[in-house]
């Protein structure tokens, strides 16, 4: 038996079937279309609504604010002012001062074979004091623990190392502090 199916309709009825199929798909297809955009424009509504009244609020602030300036309150305003400079310059003044961690970090890039260093203590400059550099340690050799003051004498962050000479007294694991007075 041949599975060939026999479409009994004239061609010009067939023609006229999938014409009328194809115009109900269109209209479907227009339907579709319209209705998903109903639903984008109602789902843009609250969004809409959440914008208009946030700028409305802000306009509002923005009323209020230059209704402030203007207001018999100029005085504050320029106190405020002289303030907000103030605390400008002492920001202008920090910035030119070297930092703590930039001074430890050069300080422990200085060579020290035969030295384990066990602290650090910065303290910063004042007014016309320099500030200084506390460097504490353990020193295996006389010659080591010279050898380092040396080199951190001649490092370009001290302007000199003290050592006492009481440092020396021991020959071999030497406590030592080496006093470091910073470079301006």
């Amino acid at each position: 038996m041949d599975n060939e199916l026999t479409n009994l309709l004239p061609p010009e009825r067939q023609s006229a079937l999938s014409r009328e199929y194809l115009l109900r798909l269109g209209v479907v297809v227009a339907v579709m279309i319209t209705a998903l955009t109903f639903a984008a424009a109602l789902l843009l509504v609250p969004t809409y609504i959440f914008l208009n009244q946030s700028a409305s609020a802000k306009a509002t602030r923005l009323a209020s604010i230059e209704s402030t300036l203007s207001s018999s309150e100029e005085k504050t305003l320029s106190e405020q002012l002289a303030t907000l400079a103030r605390d400008a310059a002492a920001l202008v003044a920090l910035g030119d001062i070297p930092s703590a961690s930039g001074i430890l970090r050069t300080a422990l890039a200085v060579p020290h074979p035969g030295i384990a260093l066990s602290g650090l203590a910065y303290t910063p400059a004042e007014a016309k004091v320099p500030g200084t550099l506390a460097i504490t340690g353990i020193a295996a050799t006389r010659d080591a623990l010279r050898t380092y003051q040396l080199a951190v004498q001649s490092a370009p962050f001290a302007a000199e190392a003290n050592l006492p000479v009481s440092a020396y007294a021991k020959d071999a694991n030497i406590t030592f502090t080496i006093t470091v007075t910073l470079a301006p």
